[in-house]
């Protein structure tokens, strides 16, 4: 061979050696990392597993621990319901990041929250247990306070039955008060007798002169004389006059003294025309009472009565024409 065939086979050789130096060094740098990332793979699917291990036993320790929160309280087990969908909501939007390898770390975060549903339905238990301690509390005072109110009725009733039997008593007592009271009223009361009723008219003058024509008539002037009463004290006496007018009908006008008197010991009330008050001294006195309406008056009969004490003293008529 000749020396430059040698030398192209040397070339040709350094080449390939060369060549093959650059492939191994390649070859050895993809299986480095390739070995890089089956162990990164493999890291992550480990991690993923655990996870998976972990979100499992987290959501079934959270259901079981729900399921032994349950009890007769209906608030209570609507609570557990809603926060067994909850979990279960939970745990799928974990299981989705689970599928992402970038987001593991998310899904750990969302792993340690699981706990958080059965803290709250835990935090509504301890709340409801303290009110049912509260209200075996309050069911004690109000048995108390139930036992306490029977008594006091007990005692009202007797109470009432004693009150009773005293206003039965005081009402037979009233009632002969008033039967007695009625008697002393009646015979307290003082008679009238010489009773005169006359119409007059004042004259220019400003005296009075008696007439009997309706027409002309100014006022009409009633006079009688008291009757000795030694049941009477002796005092200031009121005398009523009713004057009813030929139909029956009382004179009165408010303006001049008329009003309202009660009718002996009953309720019943009467309209008067006037009264006069009189010192009276349990003996014969006499007494006037002018009646000056400044109306005019009708033909025909007129009665006038006395009243003491609301009982009838007097009576007399007098006639217009």
């Amino acid at each position: 061979m000749s020396q430059s065939s040698q030398q192209k086979l040397l070339a040709i050789a350094t080449v390939a050696i060369i060549a093959l130096l650059g492939l191994a060094a390649f070859l050895i740098y993809n299986k480095v990392n390739l070995d890089k990332l089956v162990k990164k793979q493999n890291a992550e699917l480990i991690e993923e597993t655990r996870l998976k291990a972990d979100l499992e036993k987290e959501y079934y320790q959270a259901l079981s621990d729900l399921e032994g929160m349950r009890s007769s309280n209906s608030e209570l087990n609507a609570m557990i319901e809603t926060q067994k969908t909850e979990l279960k909501k939970q745990k799928e939007h974990i299981d989705g990041l689970l599928k992402s390898k970038k987001e593991l770390e998310r899904a750990k975060e969302e792993i340690a929250k699981l706990r958080s549903y059965v803290t709250e339905v835990e935090e509504l238990r301890k709340q409801n247990a303290a009110l049912q301690e509260s209200n075996m509390a309050l069911t004690g005072e109000r048995d108390e306070l139930a036992i306490m109110v029977e008594e006091v009725q007990l005692s009202n009733e007797e109470l009432s039955a004693e009150k009773s039997s005293l206003t039965t008593e005081k009402e037979k007592l009233q009632v002969e008060k008033d039967r007695l009271e009625g008697k002393v009223n009646v015979a307290s009361s003082i008679k009238v007798n010489e009773i005169s009723a006359v119409g007059y008219r004042v004259k220019n003058s400003g005296k009075e002169a008696d007439t009997k024509k309706a027409k002309t008539i100014d006022g009409i002037k009633v006079c009688f004389n008291t009757t000795a009463n030694i049941i009477t004290e002796a005092g200031t006496e009121k005398f009523y006059m009713r004057i009813l007018n030929p139909r029956g009908e009382v004179m009165a006008i408010e303006d001049l003294g008329s009003g309202n008197m009660k009718l002996g010991n009953s309720q019943e009330t009467v309209r008067y025309t006037q009264y006069v008050e009189m010192d009276y001294a349990n003996e014969v006195s006499p007494g006037c009472i002018n009646w000056q309406p400044g109306i005019s008056f009708e033909s025909g009969k007129y009665e006038v009565e006395i009243y003491n004490k609301g009982f009838m003293s007097g009576k007399a008529s007098f006639v217009l024409k």
